[in-house]
């Protein structure tokens, strides 16, 4: 017996585990399936695709919803046909040799898919488990090619591939996007011969389907790789094709079509992990052979399940868990659910087409493009689309581009037509135009300006969104990004509190994609570091603190996390939030010491948002970076300039002349203020400013009894919230003065201890700039106010 293990990739190593199987010497290194695997270089590839707990926690809802519509309609399952046409990849041999499988063997994989589908009664795809079902998902032969003709023999494309063995690159790269039929009315099977790496065969791998119509996805991308690649000698069943043993019974297909329509291995791809249906048990890997009774993390494991990795001979069932997961693919994933109305299994000529269209998006920024996908049924030779408020108004493309510059709400026609007649389809008020151009500003703020401490009877001190006693590690705030913005330049965050421990103090800007449970932060896109004493004087003169990235951010038009990371070193800083209750959306996130997220409303039982802004764009903004922030007089800092292709320089200290070229190396010899203005593409934003701070050019630190006092919302219209956070108590004198230094208001109180709040109303004063003079213990501090 030789041992047979499953192929590693290297780039794989720490995520996927090795599984073993013993075959007849005879055969050679066989590896079972690779989808799960290609699905994550899919995902690379496509990164707007998102993560697989991305489509999980989709589809978690879709099936939720499928549910409880069954319960309030009563309505039963109806059985779902599922066009297929295989596409038989050989190398010139005559039909019925080699490579070119006969129709036969085709036929007979048909039959087999049918019966494991369809739990039919005595065959080899029935089970009596209480678990088993019949998913009523058939499939059939396509009758029908793509332009309406009857096939000489039906379900099968035959191409010469002029190769006797294929790599996955070779086949997504250069085979599938040459031969694939529209996989909104077409099953794609590819039956290849021998997929290698090396010296090890495949048996095949699938295409997960997708989560929605996403740009990129839908006309080009995934649809033109969408199906099931499958080895020749693991495709169909009986003895009279040449097929490899324990692998003869047709169950390849029958597994991979599983993962075609959402399932996932019953081991969840790790020791113990979730399938995410419950009621297969779970398991600690794959098994093989037939172990029947195997018993792995405490149960004994399904090993007849198609989804296993045991031998075909060993297979039966599908269960109720399962089912439900792909008829909800059925119905709501693209490429799936069209598949529902697709008639090419027909055995007439095509008649009068029927009108239908999707697009990759409904909902567009102004000057965004939307691609059009025609769905049409019985093969229609001509297409005339009309694009109310579109550019082009008109199209005879099958699935042609648009581009709306206008706000609205706009019609879609589309009238197609064949020998047959012709039909017409009108979606009213089907593409929303946002107002929101291709550069924006994206916030969820919409409140009350507020530095939340947390009460006095709380356990925890300190601040709720910033350094406290539980020591939170981050705090964040997601961005939907529902318009599909692909970058994010830069942010702005409003602190309320900061005290630095040193002049070169600093707090880490975070960016995170939303690919972490329930959307929470996942992976770290970007940081940039600022300066403490920087953050300070944006509190002080009442603005946010605006900073850009070093580089352009990517965010392939899905959600993303601006926050903060909060390191225990001696400094604090709080960020500005919503009063308690003024936000009902769940954006605002925090990290507990342990590195778990949840949001604020679940952590802390808190309903607010941060004043964050994010500058999002379909173009990219201008960036710059410097190899340090702070310097001794005269020590070199590099600046570089990133996305644009022409760069002009000015420094606020006027020792920098204009210079082009995208980097910088200056001496500064006092704190200055580089300013870089690109040009030469289209830009959201064609400007960016980096501070370099100078040792000993700077005025000195504002005191930490300073430091304490804070006035928010500043700017505002009237009423002023003062907090101080010291161990001083006593009087307290609180004087306002007009900008000619004319006192126009007084207000005496106590500070009986650590914490004192008080609201200012002057909503009575005129507008202006005004000086608020706060006294407690002799000592005066001095803050600067602004009353629209």
């Amino acid at each position: 017996m030789k041992r047979i293990v499953l192929l590693l990739w290297a780039v794989y190593i720490s995520i996927f585990n090795a599984y073993s199987q013993s075959l007849p010497a005879s055969q050679e290194e066989i590896e079972k399936c690779y989808t799960m695997e290609s699905d994550s270089l899919l995902r690379m590839k496509y990164p707007q695709m998102g993560s697989i707990l991305d489509f999980e926690r989709d589809l978690q809802l879709k099936m939720t919803e499928v549910a409880e519509r069954k319960k309030t309609l009563r309505t039963t399952d109806e059985v779902v046909t599922i066009p297929i046409i295989v596409h038989v990849i050989h190398n010139g041999e005559a039909v019925g040799t080699g490579l070119n499988i006969s129709a036969a063997q085709v036929q007979s994989q048909l039959d087999a898919l049918n019966e494991d589908f369809r739990r039919k009664p005595g065959t080899p795809g029935f089970n009596n488990s209480s678990v088993g079902a019949d998913i009523e998902i058939e499939f059939c032969l396509a009758r029908l090619d793509p332009q309406g003709r009857n096939m000489p023999e039906p379900g099968i494309h035959r191409y010469n591939g002029r190769k006797t063995s294929w790599t996955r690159d070779e086949i997504e790269n250069s085979l599938k996007p040459v031969t694939y039929w529209d996989p909104d009315k077409y099953f794609n099977v590819w039956v290849v011969a021998d997929l290698r790496s090396d010296a090890t065969t495949l048996l095949g791998y699938a295409q997960f389907p997708t989560r929605s119509n996403l740009p990129g996805l839908s006309s080009t991308g995934t649809a033109a790789t969408d199906g099931v690649v499958i080895w020749y000698r693991s495709f169909g069943r009986g003895n009279n094709f040449n097929l490899s043993p324990n692998n003869n019974l047709g169950r390849t297909m029958t597994h991979e079509t599983g993962h075609w329509l959402g399932l996932r291995h019953i081991w969840g791809d790790g020791a113990c992990a979730e399938d995410f249906v419950a009621d297969t048990p779970p398991a600690d890997g794959p098994s093989r052979g037939c172990q029947v009774g195997r018993v792995s993390c405490g149960n004994v494991n399904m090993v007849q399940n198609y989804m296993d990795y045991s031998d075909d001979a060993c297979f039966n069932i599908f269960t109720a868990g399962q089912k439900a997961r792909m008829r909800t693919v059925m119905e709501v994933s693209p490429r799936r659910s069209t598949l529902r109305a697709s008639n090419v299994c027909g055995n007439l000529s095509a008649g009068i087409p029927v009108a239908n269209f999707t697009s990759d998006r409904q909902l567009v920024l102004r000057g965004g493009t939307v691609n059009f996908n025609d769905l049409s049924l019985n093969f229609p030779t001509t297409w005339i689309w009309t694009f109310e408020g579109g550019e082009p108004a008109t199209s005879n493309e099958r699935n042609p581009s648009v581009v709306y510059t206008t706000p609205g709400v706009y019609n879609v026609t589309l009238t197609v037509s064949n020998a047959q007649g012709s039909n017409t389809l009108t979606r009213q008020d089907f593409i929303e135009v946002s107002s929101e151009g291709i550069c924006s500003n994206s916030t969820n703020f919409n409140g009350t300006p507020t530095v939340l401490r947390f009460p006095a009877d709380s356990t925890t001190r300190g601040y709720v969104a910033g350094h406290n006693s539980s020591g939170t590690g981050a705090v964040s705030e997601y961005f939907g990004n529902a318009l599909g913005y692909t970058n994010l330049g830069g942010a702005s965050l409003r602190f309320g509190y900061v005290h630095a421990s040193s002049d070169d103090a600093t707090v880490t800007v975070l960016v995170w994609n939303a690919r972490g449970f329930q959307g929470g932060p996942g992976a770290v896109l970007e940081r940039k570091e600022v300066l403490l004493s920087r953050i300070q004087q944006d509190i002080n003169n009442g603005q946010p603190t605006n900073i850009t990235f070093d580089r352009n951010v990517p965010l392939f038009g899905r959600g993303f996390h601006v926050g903060i990371e909060l390191a225990y070193d001696g400094d604090t800083v709080a960020l500005v939030t919503t009063q308690n209750g003024q936000s009902v959306f769940n954006t605002a996130w925090e990290q507990d010491s342990t590195g778990r997220w949840e949001t604020f409303s679940v952590s802390r039982g808190y309903n607010i948002a941060h004043d964050i802004s994010a500058n999002v764009g379909m173009q990219p903004s201008v960036q710059v970076s410097a190899s340090t922030l702070i310097i001794n007089p005269g020590e070199t800092v590099t600046l570089n300039a990133r996305g644009a292709s022409l760069f002009s320089w000015q420094a606020s200290s006027g020792s920098l002349s204009t210079t082009l070229g995208p980097q910088v190396v200056a001496n500064p010899q006092e704190t200055t203020t580089y300013t870089v203005t690109g040009g030469g593409l289209d830009l959201c934003r064609t400007e960016a400013s980096v501070t370099i701070v100078v040792r000993g050019t700077v005025s000195t630190p504002t005191p930490a009894e300073d430091q304490a006092l804070q006035i928010f919302p500043n700017p505002s219209a009237g009423k002023y919230i003062l907090t101080l956070n010291n161990n001083k108590t006593g009087a307290v004198q609180i004087d306002l003065y007009n900008a000619i230094g004319n006192q126009v208001f007084a207000l005496q109180d106590v500070k009986s201890g650590t914490e004192y709040e008080k609201v200012l109303d002057l909503t009575a004063l005129p507008k202006g700039v005004y000086v608020v003079a706060f006294t407690t213990n002799n000592q005066t501090i001095w803050r600067k106010i602004v009353k629209l």
